[in-house]
């Protein structure tokens, strides 16, 4: 890699990530945007100025999707597709976190928190290398990032059954694009957490922690991609459907449909 952009023929990629692409389709990206579908990986573009730790890179409508030399080219698409779908509801959501400097960070499988250059100063280390494969942007560390493993579901993912990264970028829309979109949005997150715990509604969950874990974890649900404990274990209980959560919690249910497309 010389700096020079580059395209990726179909007949360059490794057997692997040709048997995915063959059959990858991007979430209906193109009809919200009215843009052509840009699947070119190369080097980041020199205007971003990100770290010379990322070496590979993809476009959503102007949001880099980069990571390191180690992760395979399908993990980044995957990510772009999930991207794709949670905005399509609102793709103006994608203008402000272009606007606020965000970039997406996919870690190898072999990679830890840490490594990312933006949450290279998270303490304590061992902390956050052996406890997140997921972080959520802010305006401090622009970046979110999720987990090759996670994201293509491979052995040894510690959270198989859930999308971290999925959860980390609903904190990123939440913190870097809703709440400018809409300045009454976190009083009104709030107000209907604080009125969910009243009634008691999601005891002994992850979800209950604060209201911002309480939206990621309920945005996980809305796409049915969170886990299930019949009996609530600190992290989850029996809600992780999109029609469990209707049922259970309809106001953090209307919540994310005013933002979300329905799965």
């Amino acid at each position: 890699m010389d700096g020079r952009e580059f395209t990726l023929g179909i007949d360059k990629l490794s057997p692997e990530d040709q048997e995915y692409l063959k059959d990858w389709k991007p979430a209906s990206a193109t009809s919200f945007s009215g843009k052509k579908e840009d699947l070119t990986i190369g080097p980041p573009p020199s205007r971003l100025q990100l770290a010379d730790f990322y070496k590979k890179h993809v476009d959503y409508d102007g949001l880099p999707i980069v990571s390191s030399e180690k992760v395979p080219d399908k993990a980044l698409l995957e990510a772009r597709k999930i991207v794709a779908m949670m905005v399509a509801k609102n793709p103006r959501m994608i203008d402000k976190l272009v606007k606020n400097k965000v970039r997406v960070a996919i870690m190898a499988s072999t990679e830890m928190t840490t490594d990312i250059p933006e949450h290279s100063d998270l303490t304590p280390k061992d902390y956050w290398d052996k406890r997140a494969r997921g972080v959520g942007a802010t305006h401090a560390r622009p970046a979110t990032s999720g987990a090759e493993e996670n994201l293509l579901n491979l052995p040894g993912d510690r959270y198989k059954g859930e999308n971290i990264f999925l959860h980390e970028f609903a904190h990123t829309l939440h913190l870097m694009a809703m709440v400018d979109m809409d300045p009454g949005f976190d009083a009104k997150l709030k107000k209907t957490y604080e009125k969910a715990i009243a009634a008691g509604l999601w005891k002994g969950t992850y979800a209950a922690s604060d209201y911002k874990e309480y939206f990621a974890e309920g945005v996980q649900s809305w796409f049915n991609a969170n886990m299930e404990s019949k009996i609530p274990n600190g992290i989850h209980n029996e809600i992780n459907t999109h029609k469990e959560l209707e049922k259970y919690d309809p106001e953090l249910y209307a919540l994310i449909a005013e933002w979300l497309p329905a799965p």
